[in-house]
């Protein structure tokens, strides 16, 4: 089955960059056009192409033993496109700044963590040089990541209305999932070509990909590669039903049923 494959002509791979909804955390991520409209339904947005030429993003970070009781701590990400190693400045939102060091002898920007006393919806600024950006913070308003939610005294997850996991496209199979953490995600293709949902061969349930499953689920899909179609016998070590055959010499692909 043919696999659409992007031209050389085209600088995003035929891609899209996807970046989280307003105040939600979560960094860019580069989808397939076909998939773009499933990740636009849940409020994510189109990135602009090429990048701005300063763009923050946050994702929750792990508490610590010193950090308050009840506080909210999180970690900035500063991306520049092009600018100079320098320091710059951050304004929390909460009434608080600081100038975080950036030198020419460290290529990362370094990420800054920062600890707020109690859940709102706020605004970050960042200064570096002459570029000015604003990232909103929804902590209250954006959902949380599931190992985020503060637990009751009892031991069970506190009662915070609305406040559900952000999963980002359909076709997950398994826990759900906000990009916070890496998984591994066992794909597969549509017979007519890309990607889209099919039945489970585990469960039959649709699916576009199965994570955390049990058996042939958590297998995972192995890859195979020859130049020509695949043989009928051969292939070491031998495939499993749902695993996949890269035609080398016209990029066609072939899902293995024996």
């Amino acid at each position: 089955m043919p696999y659409p494959l992007p031209t050389g002509s085209d600088p995003t791979n035929g891609r899209v960059r996807i970046i989280p909804p307003v105040g939600c955390p979560g960094g860019e991520e580069w989808v397939l056009v076909h998939e773009a409209p499933r990740w636009l339904e849940l409020s994510f947005r189109l990135g602009p192409v090429p990048a701005l030429p300063l763009e923050l993003f946050w994702m929750p970070a792990p508490s610590r033993w010193n950090d308050p009781l009840g506080s909210a701590p999180i970690e900035l990400a500063v991306n520049p496109l092009g600018l100079p190693a320098q320091d710059f400045q951050v304004d929390w939102g909460d009434g608080t700044s600081e100038t975080v060091p950036w030198t020419p002898y460290r290529p990362d920007v370094p990420k800054v963590r920062h600890v707020y006393g109690q859940r709102l919806d706020l605004s970050v600024t960042v200064t570096m040089g002459m570029n000015i950006a604003t990232l909103p913070v929804a902590l209250l308003g954006c959902p949380l990541p599931p190992n985020m939610i503060p637990s009751s005294p009892t031991g069970g997850a506190s009662s915070l209305a609305g406040v559900e996991p952000l999963v980002p496209s359909d076709g997950l199979d398994g826990l759900a999932y906000n990009g916070s953490r890496a998984e591994v995600w066992r794909l597969r293709l549509h017979p007519q070509g890309g990607l889209a949902l099919l039945p489970s061969p585990v469960d039959g349930k649709p699916s576009l990909v199965v994570m955390n499953g049990s058996g042939a689920a958590s297998r995972g899909t192995r890859w195979y590669a020859g130049d020509g179609p695949p043989p009928s016998e051969g292939l070491n070590p031998p495939p499993a039903p749902g695993d996949l055959y890269l035609n080398r010499t016209n990029g066609q692909v072939f899902e293995l049923i024996v």
